[in-house]
């Protein structure tokens, strides 16, 4: 989504990384989620033979075979495509998220609460988000108080969808005392429906990424954190990586995404530290 906020950040390191390294790109893509779209503007990139092309791993496995036919690199960011021709995949530690979430529940419920936890993600379909509650899945079970996931919604990345599948959620689960959104969008609406239902205090609520809302909320206290990396990493290392390649034959290795939770002990100083500017 080229205008989404959290992706603008990704087009902030991208723009740099293109003046550091003197190269041409272009910022192209739907501002909904909308595969087929991205799919046109990947397939025109290699009909008019981009040396390049970031994109995430959510497009179909013919245009990404056609790209490495034409002898043209791919970066996957934020979701990847493990089985698909690519030069590198840049993304969330999702065990490492998954385990950083558990760690500040615990911290803050104890070890012996039961964990009745729900999930909103943007697209089921999305193997990012199959993957993501898989090792939530894997790493709560550790927990000794034992956790039940209650609910799996979706919010299509449309807001008033997120609104409306939180204020169900909450209805029909009045047990819930974890919520997380892995949708970058979902942490706002979940917090109003908690709020509106008199839900808020007996509940933790999680965000992913950190879009202005999302950073607002946790300095209000409306939600306890959110699992950060480096989307200005996504954009400047993508073209970084592709350029050396390019130009060296150099192939990256064990790019650090920089996976932390931000809260209100961190909100003003995580990003120069997470960014690396």
């Amino acid at each position: 989504m080229a205008e989404h906020d959290i992706w603008l950040q990704a087009k902030e390191g991208f723009d740099s990384a293109c003046r550091d390294y003197k190269v041409n790109g272009d910022w192209l893509g739907p501002t909904i989620i909308d595969t087929a779209e991205m799919e046109d503007v990947v397939y025109t990139g290699i009909l008019q033979q981009a040396d390049g092309i970031i994109t995430q791993g959510v497009i179909s496995r013919e245009i990404i075979d056609f790209a490495e036919q034409e002898n043209i690199p791919i970066v996957f960011v934020d979701s990847n495509m493990e089985d698909a021709a690519h030069l590198y995949y840049m993304g969330k530690d999702f065990h490492k998220q998954a385990e950083l979430l558990l760690q500040d529940i615990e911290a803050k419920l104890g070890k012996k609460e039961k964990l009745k936890a729900a999930i909103q993600v943007a697209n089921l379909d999305f193997k990012i988000a199959q993957d993501q509650i898989k090792e939530i899945e894997a790493v709560f079970a550790k927990h000794p108080g034992g956790y039940e996931i209650v609910s799996i919604s979706e919010s299509q990345s449309e807001e008033i969808r997120a609104k409306k599948e939180w204020e169900l959620v909450l209805h029909e689960h009045s047990d819930v005392n974890v919520a997380i959104n892995f949708a970058a969008e979902s942490a706002e609406f979940c917090w109003e429906a908690a709020n509106a239902q008199k839900r808020r205090e007996h509940m933790l609520i999680y965000g992913v990424d950190d879009m202005p809302i999302t950073l607002q909320l946790i300095r209000d206290g409306k939600i306890d954190g959110s699992v950060v990396t480096s989307f200005y990493q996504y954009g400047y290392q993508g073209v970084k990586m592709l350029y050396q390649y390019i130009t060296e034959g150099k192939k990256p290795q064990n790019i650090d995404t920089n996976l932390i939770i931000v809260d209100r002990s961190n909100i003003n100083h995580y990003r120069e530290l997470n960014d690396g500017k």
